[in-house]
C-alpha cells in the first residue's frame, strides 16, 4: 500500500524512532502511573500528549533536510504518531489503572457530582475512554499535519538556530540545578539568566543572518520570534519539572500562582514583553553586519581562459 509515491513502510522508518519514543514515554507513564506517585505530581512530566506535540514539528522540520518529501507527504508521516500513542489500551488489557483511565476517570466524577455514580472506573468506562482516544487520534492527526507544515516550513530557520535552541535548554538545566543546591538567588538568578543568554543570542544570529543567506528584515524578525517562543517553552518546562519535583528553584513566583504563571509565559511565547527587545536587537544585529560586497564584473573584452 502507498500514499502519495511512497509505501507505508517508508513513512514508517521515517518515523520510527519518534514512534519508539511515543512507546517509551507510554510505558513510564504506565508504570509511573501505577506507583505510588501522585497523579497531580507527574502526570505533566510524562505526558504523551506534549511528547507528540514536539515530535511533529520535528519531523516536520526533517523532511525538509532529508529529502523525504513535501507536504503532502507530512500527513502519513504525522498520522503514525498518533497511532502510536494508542498504547494506552495498555491498561485496557491488564486491568491495571494508572494515569490513563483511573485518575482522569476520578477526576470526572469529581468534577460531576451528579453523575459521580456514572462516571467511576469500570470496564464500561474504560472501553468508551479508549474509544475516545481512539477517535480523538483522527483530528489530532490533522492538527499535526498542520505543526508539521509549520516545522517543514521553517525549517531552514530552525536549522540556522539549533545551537540557540540547545544553548538555552542548557542554560535551563543548569538554572534548575543550581537552584536545587541552594545557590543564592541572588547570584545563580543573574549568571543563570534565560533573558539575557536570549538578547546576546538575538544579536549574534542577527549579525550572522546575511552569510547565511538571510537577508531581509523580516527574516530576522522571525528569527527574534522563534528565539522567544523556545526561551518561553524551556522556562515552563522548567516550571513543570521544579515544582513537580518539590525542587528549589528561581522560576516559582510569590505573586502569582503556578498555572498563572505558565500560562503566561505561553502568551510570552506568542508576544510577550521580551518579544519586542529581542526582535529589535536581532535587527541591530542585522543591521550593523552590513550587506555582502557586491562581485566584480569582468571586462566585456577580456578573454576567457581556456582551462
Amino acid at each position: 500500500m502507498s500514499f502519495f509515491g511512497k509505501k507505508v513502510g517508508e513513512y514508517l522508518a521515517f518515523s520510527r524512532t519518534g514512534m519508539i519514543l511515543i512507546v517509551l514515554m507510554g510505558l513510564i507513564r504506565f508504570f509511573v502511573g501505577i506507583s505510588a506517585v501522585p497523579y497531580e505530581r507527574a502526570t505533566h512530566l510524562v505526558s504523551m500528549t506534549v511528547l507528540t506535540v514536539l515530535l511533529f514539528v520535528i519531523y516536520g522540520h526533517r523532511v525538509a533536510p532529508k529529502g523525504f518529501g513535501t507536504y503532502q507527504h507530512l500527513l502519513p508521516t504525522a498520522a503514525s504518531l498518533p497511532l502510536t500513542m494508542l498504547v494506552i489500551l495498555t491498561e485496557g488489557v491488564t486491568g491495571l489503572h494508572g494515569y490513563f483511565h483511573f485518575h482522569s476517570l476520578q477526576n470526572m466524577a469529581a468534577t460531576m457530582p451528579s453523575a459521580s455514580n456514572i462516571v467511576t472506573p469500570t470496564a464500561s468506562n474504560l472501553l468508551s475512554h479508549m474509544g475516545g482516544q481512539i477517535l480523538v487520534a483522527i483530528p489530532f492527526t490533522f492538527l499535526g499535519w498542520g505543526l508539521a507544515s509549520m516545522g517543514f516550513l521553517l525549517s531552514r530557520y530552525l536549522t540556522f538556530l539549533r545551537n540557540a535552541f540547545l544553548m538555552l535548554a542548557a542554560l535551563g538545566i543548569f538554572r534548575v540545578l543550581i537552584g536545587a543546591v541552594g545557590v543564592p538567588e541572588y547570584i545563580g538568578t543573574w549568571i543563570s539568566s534565560l533573558s539575557l543568554l536570549m538578547m546576546v543570542l538575538a544579536v549574534y544570529y542577527g549579525h550572522s543572518a546575511r552569510r547565511h543567506g538571510f537577508d531581509r528584515y523580516w527574516q530576522v524578525v522571525l528569527m527574534g520570534l522563534l528565539l522567544s517562543t523556545v526561551q518561553s517553552l524551556v522556562v515552563i518546562a522548567c516550571i513543570l519539572i521544579t515544582t513537580n519535583f518539590g525542587l528549589a528553584n528561581y522560576f516559582t513566583s510569590e505573586i502569582v500562582s503556578v498555572t498563572r504563571h505558565i500560562v503566561g509565559h505561553l502568551g510570552s511565547a506568542i508576544g510577550g514583553n521580551l518579544t519586542i527587545p529581542v526582535v529589535i536587537l536581532a535587527a541591530i544585529g542585522f543591521a550593523t553586519a552590513g550587506r555582502k560586497p557586491a562581485l566584480k564584473s569582468q571586462p566585456r573584452n577580456s578573454q576567457r581562459p581556456y582551462f
